[in-house]
Formats: C-alpha cells, structure tokens, sequence
C-alpha cells in the first residue's frame, strides 16, 4: 500500500506557497527567467526528489504482520515442524508432520479472518482428520520424491515442509473428489471406516464439506506460495486439473440415463471407458504431483510438461484398470473399501472386456444382473467374469502394460526418468 506521507506534505507545502504569494513568484521566474533546457533540468530534479519521497514513505508506511490492512490476508504462514521433520524415521512420517500446521493454519484462517464461530471449527477439524490424512498419501509423497529427484540431492528440512505443503493440497483435493464422489455413488465405505456423508449427524451436508476442501486447497498455495514468481503457474494448474477431473466424472455419471432403470450396454465401450479414465483418473492422480514438483524445482521447457502429461496418462489408465479389478475381485479389507461398480453400473474395464467377448446368453446374464443392489445378481456377475477368464486377462494386461511404459521410459531425455520410475513402481503390483 502507497504511503499517505507525500501527499500531505505536497499540500501543505502548495498551500504556504500560494498564501504568500510566492507561488506566482517563483512561477514566473521559471518561465521567464529559465532557458528551456534549465526548465527541462529542474523538472527532472523535482520529479527525482518525488520518486524518492514515494519510495522511502512507501519504506516506512507498510503495516506490520499482523495489521488490519485490506492487503494483509496474505500472513506469513507458521513455523515449520522442522524438528518433527528432521526427527521423522520414514518419508510418510515427514510428510504427515506437516499436515497438523495447516489443518491449525486453516482453522485460524476460518476464526480470526472468517468470524466462524467455535462448533464451526470443531465441524471442520473433525471432518478434515476423517477424509484428508487416511489414505494412503501416495499423490501427495509424489510431489516431495519429485522435487528431491528433479534437484539430484536430499532435501533440507525447509526444502522438504514447503514440497509437502504442495503434496497436501493435493490430498485436500483428492478428499474433496472422493466426499463428493461417495455421495454421487452412494458409497458405503472408504478406506476403511464409513464414507463421512454416512455419518448420522452428516448426510447432505457432506455436499458443503466437500466444496470447503476444494476452497482449503487454494487456501494453502496462496499462504506458502503467494510470494513465489511461480505462484500463479500453480494456481492454473490446479484449476486445469480440477476442470478435467470434473469433464471426466461426467463422463462416468452419464455413462447410463439417470431416467431409467434399463441398463444400455451399448453405452460401455473402449472410446468412453478411455476417456473417462484420462480426465476422472490421470490428470489428478499422476501429471498433477509430477507437474507441481517441476515448477517448484525450476522446469520451464513446454516439451518436458508435454512429455510429463502423455507418460502419467498411460499411467493413469494403467491404474484406473487396477482399481476396477480390485473394486470387482479386491479383498475389502485391505483395500478398504466395498467395491460397487457393478450396483453402481458403471463402466469399468471388466464389464467392456466383457461385453468384447461374451455370447448371447451371456450378454443376456449381463444385461438382467448388472447395475442393480441385490447380492446374488452383483454375485452372478462376478462369476460370469471368471467364467470369461478376465482375471488372467487382467494379469496379461497388466504384464503387457508395464513393458509398454518402460519403454516409453527409455525414450525420455528431457528429464530424469527416475522421476516416472517412483510412480511405477509404488503401482505395480499393487493389491490395494
């Protein structure tokens, strides 16, 4: 904010000068007595004495931290846990010891600068620690392994809180897709507990939940990274990714008319199950950590976010197909939740594998059991499945997959490919 001081000194000045009458004095000694090139000379002077005048008001007029100004919603953010850093054994732990300055950074924000009152924040404290922290964190730890592997050394403890700030604005957003998500699906669990719409004293005001982590996200980039030249690069990124993770859960909810209970299986084909899964999966999941730990570690080449993108796509759908194995064939247990893509009638990857490869009876087995809530038609479905062999399909593709993406690995050049290798290899294989 520009200091008041110059004005109110130029005024009083001008005021005294005009009372006296020496205004007129010296106006008219400067144009009468003054060459052209003095009045230029003593112009440049007076405006040198203003320039500085601004500077130094402007030196000493900031508020301090902490003040009313309208500018001031931008405060320096807390101390760092950096001992808890320094002292945490594993990765995971490093990362998580971050999470509680912001959870208490988003709460001051709600209370000092938001007016809401105490059960307001309890609310958002208790719903933030039931869907933010319990997964298995693995977009968020992405974007610390790719900082410190695109710097090519270890990370300081600084280095390391302000790439994990960035890493929990991206589970912030994947509890903001996943709240939603569960109330879309009428889910019924989530990484083990139940889905937080579930809760008696929730229901639909999950919906706002929701819309409140979405708003935590931004929150947190302003606060650590509002001062960056990067900062803007950021915050459009993270509208993109948000955009095209949206375009693609309409992808997946319009798979079938909501306004029947006929389920057209013409509808789930490879065009729109590829689709879906590259905007609802990919973007989200794999180009935006890997995006985030490049523009924070200094990458500017066009062609090296070109190559991030086209890479964490193929690996998204490489994902996506795993998760609609283990939501079909997974042991609840231990991936934490009950899949319901066959109640749900959603397109997923087995029932467009089984739709290429079934007989007319079997397509009629499809067509009468699939997308409804009863155990023994969801069962019917999963043993036709079997009975087309899509486990050992799955573990096919999944081989044939895998070589596909290392060798579009070794084509990289524009960046360590150690960057992609960290992704794959916390994928592969994966049972849960």
């Amino acid at each position: 904010m520009v200091s008041s001081i110059p004005a109110v000194v130029l005024g009083m000045a001008f005021a005294r000068l005009y009372s006296t009458g020496t205004l007129d004095t010296v106006s008219n000694a400067f144009f009468e007595h003054l060459s052209v090139e003095e009045q230029m000379a003593l112009m440049c002077i007076f405006f040198c004495v203003v320039f500085m005048a601004v500077s130094i008001s402007q030196f000493i007029g900031v508020e301090p931290a902490g003040g009313d100004g309208e500018d001031d919603d931008h405060k320096p953010p807390k101390q760092y846990p950096l001992e808890e850093i320094k002292a945490a054994t594993t990765e995971k732990d490093a990362f998580m010891a971050v999470y509680p300055m912001l959870r208490e950074e988003i709460l001051d924000h709600m209370q000092n600068e938001n007016e809401m009152p105490k059960e307001a924040l309890e609310w958002c404290q208790e719903m933030m620690d039931y869907t933010v922290p319990g997964g298995k964190l693995n977009r968020g730890l992405t974007v610390v392994a790719v900082h410190q592997t695109l710097l090519g050394r270890d990370l300081s403890a600084l280095e390391t809180a302000k790439a994990s700030v960035l890493g929990w604005a991206i589970e912030f957003l994947q509890a903001f897709f996943l709240v939603a998500d569960d109330v879309m699906d009428d889910s019924q669990t989530r990484r083990g507990q139940p889905c937080w719409y579930k809760l008696p004293k929730v229901q639909n005001i999950a919906i706002n939940d929701s819309f409140l982590l979405e708003s935590y996200v931004f929150f947190m980039i302003k606060q650590h990274f509002g001062d960056q030249p990067y900062y803007l690069q950021l915050v459009e990124l993270f509208i993109n990714v948000v955009q095209k993770t949206e375009f693609g859960q309409l992808i997946d909810l319009t798979s079938q008319p909501m306004d029947t209970t006929v389920v057209d299986l013409t509808r789930f084909t490879m065009e729109r199950y590829k689709l879906q899964v590259k905007y609802k999966t990919a973007f989200y999941t794999f180009y935006l950590p890997v995006a985030c730990g490049m523009i924070t570690s200094g990458v500017t080449s066009k062609e090296a976010f070109e190559l991030a993108s086209n890479i964490c796509c193929i690996m998204g759908e490489y994902f996506q197909i795993q998760d609609d194995y283990l939501d079909c064939f997974g042991d609840p247990k231990i991936i934490g939740k009950v899949g319901t893509d066959i109640q749900d009638n959603k397109c997923s990857w087995l029932v467009v594998q089984a739709l290429e490869r079934v007989s007319a009876a079997q397509r009629k087995t499809l067509e009468s059991n699939y997308g409804q809530w009863d155990d023994k038609k969801v069962a019917k479905i999963k043993g036709l499945y079997k009975d087309l062999g899509l486990p050992a399909i799955f573990e096919t593709y999944e081989e044939d997959s895998y070589k596909l993406i290392q060798a579009e690995l070794a084509k990289v050049k524009l960046m360590p490919k150690e960057v992609f290798e960290l992704l794959l290899a916390k994928i592969y294989k994966r049972s849960k």
